[in-house]
C-alpha cells in the first residue's frame, strides 16, 4: 500500500518531467527549422517595408520633377490653332479677304464695304513664344527646386536612421528578453532542486518543515518571474517582426548577442560639432534658410523687365485650300511700373527668413542637448556593466559560501534563498546594462547623424 502511494505521489513529478522534455524537444526543433536573422538583414527588411521611408522617397522624386518643369521655362512654347469662322461683319470680311489674298478693286465699292455677303474663313496658325529674360524667375525656381530635392533626400536619410535605431532597440530588446528568460529558467531549475532537497532533508529529519515551505514559496516566486519573462519574449518578438514587415508570430533565430564589447566615441565637444555637420534635420534647417533667401531674391527680381520673342505663321482660306499664308515675328518687353503688393511680399519673405534662422538656432540647441544626454547615458551604461560584472561575481561567491554554511547548519535556508535571489537580480542587471550600452551607443550615432551602418553591432 505504501509503495502504491509513493507511485501516486511521484506521478505528477514524472508527468511534469515528460511534458518538459516534450516542450524542450519542440523548442529545439523550432530553433532548427526557424530561419536565422542578423541585425543587418533585419534593418534591410525594415527599410524595404516601412511606409514612411517610401513616402519620403516619393517626395524626393516629386521635387526632381519640379526641377525638370522649371528648366522647361527656358524652352519655347509652340501652339497650333485651327478655326473656322463665317460672318458678314464688314471689318471681318475686309480683313479676311486680305488674309486670303482675294481682295480686288471691286471690293472697294461702297455696297461691298458696307453690306458684304457672308464669308467663310478657315484659319490655321502656329505660334511660338520664347523667353529671353524672365526676371530670373526660372533661375530661382530651379534653385528652390534643388533645395527642395536635397531637403527631401535629407528627410529620407533622417527617417532611415530613426528606423535603424528602432530596429536596433527592438532586435536587441528581443535578445535581452531571451537572455532574461534563460536566466530565470535557470533560477526555476535551482528553486526546484532546492525544493526537492529540503523535502528530502525534512523526510530524514535534518531540517524543519518550515524550510520546505520557504523553498516552495521561493519556487512559486521564480515561476511567476518566468511567466513574466515568457510574456516579454512574445511581446518583443512581435515588435521586432512588425518593425521588419513580418507577421507578429513569425519565429526567427536571432544571431546577435549581448556580449561585452567596446564602442569608442569622441568627447562631448567633438560630438556636438559632428552632429551640427551631419544631422539630417539640422541640414534641412540650413536649407530652409537658403530657400527663404532665394524666395526673397525672387520677389525682388520682379521689378526687372520681362523680354520674350514671339512668332506666328498663319494660313487663311475660304475652302481650307487655295488660300494665302502670312507670318508675324517680333520681340516684346514688359515692365511693371507700379506693383502695390510687392513691398508687402518682400517684407513677408524677410520675416520668413528670420523665422527660419530662429528655428535653426533652436534646433541647434536641442541637438546639443540630445548629444550630451546620449553621451552621458553611454558612459553611465558602460560603468554599470563593470559594476554589474563585479556584482555577479560577488553574488556567486556569496551564494557558494552560504550554501556551504547551510550544509554545515551554520546559516539558515532563508539566507541561501536571499543569496540566490540576489544572484538572479545581479545577472538581470548585467544583461540590462549591456542592452542599455548597445542602445546608448546607437543613440549617440543617431544624435550625431551617423547611424548609417549597423554592422558594428552584429559582429
Amino acid at each position: 500500500m505504501i509503495e502504491v502511494l509513493r507511485v501516486q505521489a511521484l506521478f505528477p513529478v514524472l508527468l511534469a518531467a515528460v511534458l518538459s522534455l516534450i516542450l524542450t524537444s519542440t523548442a529545439a526543433a523550432q530553433d532548427i527549422l526557424s530561419p536565422k536573422l542578423d541585425l543587418d538583414s533585419a534593418v534591410s527588411r525594415a527599410l524595404e517595408s516601412d511606409p514612411r521611408l517610401r513616402a519620403t522617397q516619393t517626395q524626393s522624386k516629386i521635387a526632381g520633377e519640379r526641377i525638370k518643369e522649371a528648366r522647361t521655362h527656358w524652352q519655347p512654347t509652340v501652339e497650333f490653332d485651327q478655326s473656322f469662322t463665317r460672318s458678314n461683319n464688314p471689318v471681318f470680311v475686309f480683313s479676311s479677304l486680305l488674309e486670303q489674298g482675294r481682295f480686288t478693286a471691286s471690293n472697294f465699292s461702297l455696297n461691298s464695304l458696307n453690306k458684304p455677303d457672308g464669308l467663310n474663313n478657315f484659319r490655321t496658325s502656329v505660334s511660338v513664344r520664347a523667353p529671353i529674360f524672365d526676371q530670373r524667375q526660372s533661375h530661382s525656381q530651379i534653385a528652390r527646386g534643388k533645395i527642395d530635392q536635397t531637403r527631401a533626400d535629407l528627410q529620407t536619410e533622417e527617417v532611415s536612421q530613426k528606423l535603424k535605431f528602432d530596429v536596433i532597440t527592438t532586435y536587441f530588446g528581443a535578445i535581452l528578453a531571451d537572455e532574461l528568460l534563460k536566466a530565470t529558467d535557470a533560477a526555476v531549475r535551482s528553486a526546484k532542486e532546492n525544493s526537492r532537497k529540503t523535502q528530502d532533508f525534512v523526510y530524514v529529519g535534518m531540517v524543519a518543515e518550515s524550510d520546505s515551505l520557504v523553498a516552495n514559496v521561493e519556487l512559486a516566486n521564480v515561476e511567476q518571474q518566468k511567466l513574466e519573462a515568457q510574456s516579454a519574449v512574445v511581446k518583443t518578438r512581435a515588435a521586432l517582426n512588425i518593425a521588419i514587415g513580418e507577421r507578429p508570430t513569425t519565429m526567427y533565430q536571432l544571431t546577435g548577442n549581448l556580449q561585452e564589447r567596446y564602442f569608442p566615441v569622441e568627447d562631448g565637444s567633438n560630438l556636438v560639432r559632428i552632429a551640427l555637420e551631419q544631422r539630417p534635420d539640422y541640414r534641412q534647417a540650413l536649407l530652409a534658410l537658403d530657400d527663404s533667401h532665394e524666395a526673397t531674391r525672387s520677389i525682388r527680381n520682379e521689378k526687372l523687365p520681362r523680354v520674350e520673342a514671339f512668332g506666328t505663321y498663319g494660313y487663311s482660306s475660304p475652302y481650307i485650300a487655295n488660300g494665302s499664308s502670312d507670318y508675324t515675328a517680333g520681340i516684346r518687353m514688359s515692365y511693371t511700373l507700379y506693383d502695390p503688393g510687392r513691398k508687402s511680399r518682400i517684407e513677408q519673405s524677410v520675416l520668413s527668413e528670420n523665422a527660419a534662422s530662429s528655428e535653426k538656432d533652436r534646433l541647434g540647441n536641442q541637438i546639443a542637448l540630445e548629444v550630451i544626454t546620449a553621451e552621458q547615458n553611454y558612459r553611465t551604461a558602460r560603468a554599470k556593466i563593470q559594476v554589474s560584472i563585479k556584482s555577479v561575481i560577488q553574488a556567486e561567491e556569496a551564494l557558494r559560501i552560504l550554501q556551504d554554511r547551510y550544509k554545515s547548519a551554520i546559516s539558515t535556508f532563508e539566507t541561501v534563498l536571499r543569496a540566490e535571489a540576489a544572484l538572479l537580480r545581479a545577472k538581470h542587471e548585467l544583461l540590462e546594462a549591456k542592452y542599455e550600452y548597445y542602445v546608448s551607443y546607437a543613440s549617440i550615432l543617431l544624435a550625431t547623424g551617423r547611424l548609417t551602418d549597423v554592422r558594428a553591432f552584429d559582429h
